[in-house]
């Protein structure tokens, strides 16, 4: 049976009787429902490519968003990370300085393997990172940045407990020090005159040579002699040659002599301070004229007291 050739559509008025008859051709009714069906499939194309091109939008936007917050929380850790840098730099420049100012080095020589090693340049080889689920560029370089401070802070604590050790250490040995540094005589007993120093000299009593072992400071009767470290008085009375003496040990093998003394103002047995007044300058004994003869001996042998002599007693 042969298919329809035409199709006819009866259009019937509502208020006529009259009704119009069109007759359309077969391929005329085909070609519109093929025609209807690539409209419609062109405008679901278009509707879903107008999504997918929204989504894309409102996706990259809330990217450069994450992007945004990320590379700022960049900065801020960078800049962060440039200040502790530059203090760790100075709190380890000040342990450098106070190992050289109190000789650390030479005593305890582990202390320089505790030093913190400079600041490694960040690789990829010395970082781990775990790739972000995006191909964004940016982000992933982001990422990469982020890991890699979160590496350097992870160094920087490290380095931190390091030059804390160090400067615990060297404050144990600075505190042990502190005994010795205020053993060390190193005030000037009395204000004056150098009159005679330490060495061979000729003897005021004759002719002979004689080794003068240590320094007379001469000044008016009187004169306060002060203590020059901190000690104990283990002699207070009358020596041959000296006249009325005071020995005061310092520990460490330290001893500080005076002679020639007019009066006593410590007793033996009494501890001192650097600087209290010990006794007053005189012309006892075997002397030529008021002054202190002042003796430094370390573990019984007499050296130059000027050796030790960095403050002046003036007042």
């Amino acid at each position: 049976m042969a298919g329809n050739r035409f199709y006819t559509i009866l259009v019937v008025p509502e208020k006529t009787s009259r009704v119009r008859k069109l007759i359309i051709p077969n391929w005329i009714v085909k070609g519109g429902a093929l025609g209807l069906a690539l409209v419609i499939l062109l405008t679901g194309v278009m509707i879903f490519d107008y999504w997918y091109v929204m989504s894309q939008i409102s996706e990259n936007r809330q990217l450069k968003l994450e992007n945004r917050r990320l590379r700022q929380q960049v900065q801020i850790f960078q800049n962060k990370m440039a200040t502790v840098e530059s203090t760790m730099e100075r709190v380890k420049t000040f342990a450098t300085r106070l190992k050289v100012i109190m000789h650390v080095e030479n005593q305890v020589p582990q202390l320089q393997s505790k030093l913190p090693e400079a600041n490694v340049p960040i690789t990829q080889e010395t970082v781990q990172i775990a790739p972000p689920e995006t191909k964004d560029p940016e982000k992933i370089e982001l990422h990469k940045e982020y890991t890699a401070l979160e590496k350097r802070i992870e160094d920087l604590n490290q380095e931190a407990f390091k030059t804390e050790e160090l400067l615990q250490d060297e404050y144990e040995i600075l505190y042990d020090k502190k005994s010795f540094l205020s053993a060390l005589p190193t005030r000037q007993p009395a204000p004056g005159y150098f009159t005679s120093g330490f060495g061979v000299r000729n003897s005021p009593y004759g002719d002979r040579i004689k080794m003068h072992e240590g320094l007379d400071i001469a000044n008016r009767m009187g004169t306060i002699i002060r203590a020059p470290a901190d000690g104990e008085v283990t002699f207070a009375a009358s020596k041959a040659g000296y006249g009325l003496t005071v020995i005061l040990n310092h520990g460490y093998g330290i001893e500080t002599w005076y002679g020639h003394l007019r009066k006593f103002i410590v007793n033996k047995g009494d501890q001192v301070k650097r600087g209290m007044k010990i006794a007053l300058l005189g012309n006892s004994g075997r002397s030529t004229g008021p002054h202190v003869h002042y003796e430094v001996r370390v573990h019984g042998y007499p050296v130059d007291p000027r050796s030790y002599i960095f403050e002046d007693s003036s007042p």
